[in-house]
C-alpha cells in the first residue's frame, strides 16, 4: 500500500514549489532569533534550532502537507498580543503609554520564512510599509522639520 501511494504521488507529479525540505527548513532556522518563546505550546526556538535532522524532516513534511492541502492548522493563525512600553520614563499606568506586539507560533514563522525565501521577491507591498522591509527606513533625508534637515 505505501509502495502504491508513493507511486501515485510521483506519478501525479506534485510540483517542486510545493516540496519543503529539510535544507528549506534549516534555512528558515538560521533567520530565527534565539532563546524566543511560543506562548501557545511552551517551546522555544532553541528547542527547534536544536533539533536533530528527523525531527526536521518531520517539521518539513507538515508545512509540505499544509501547502499541498491549501489547509493551516488553526494554531498557526493565533497570536498573543503582549503590551510593551513605548518609553522608560512613560507612566506604566497610562494606557496610552504602551503598544501591542504579537507573538505567533514557531511553526508559523518557519513557514513564513520559507515562504519570504522562496518568493519574496514576486511579492509586492504596500509603499506605506517602509518600516517593515529590509533595507528600508522610517528616516526621510533631506525633509525640513521645525529644527532643521534630519540627516
Amino acid at each position: 500500500m505505501i509502495d502504491d501511494v508513493d507511486k501515485q504521488v510521483i506519478q501525479g507529479g506534485l510540483e517542486t514549489g510545493c516540496i519543503i525540505n529539510v535544507s528549506d527548513v534549516k534555512s528558515a532556522l538560521r533567520r530565527l532569533k534565539a532563546h524566543k518563546n511560543d506562548e501557545d505550546y511552551c517551546l522555544s526556538t532553541d528547542h527547534i534550532l536544536n533539533a536533530p535532522d528527523d525531527c526536521l524532516l518531520h517539521i518539513s513534511w507538515l508545512l509540505s502537507s499544509i501547502i499541498v492541502h491549501g489547509c493551516l492548522p488553526d494554531t498557526f493563525t493565533v497570536n498573543t498580543v503582549i503590551p510593551i512600553p513605548k518609553g522608560h520614563n512613560v507612566s506604566m499606568s497610562d494606557s496610552e503609554n504602551y503598544r501591542g506586539i504579537a507573538l505567533g507560533s514557531i511553526f508559523s514563522k518557519l513557514c513564513d520564512n520559507i515562504v519570504l525565501h522562496r518568493y519574496g521577491s514576486n511579492l509586492i507591498s504596500s509603499e506605506l510599509q517602509f518600516g517593515f522591509k529590509a533595507k528600508s527606513s522610517t528616516v526621510f533625508y533631506g525633509v525640513e522639520r521645525d529644527h532643521g534637515l534630519l540627516c
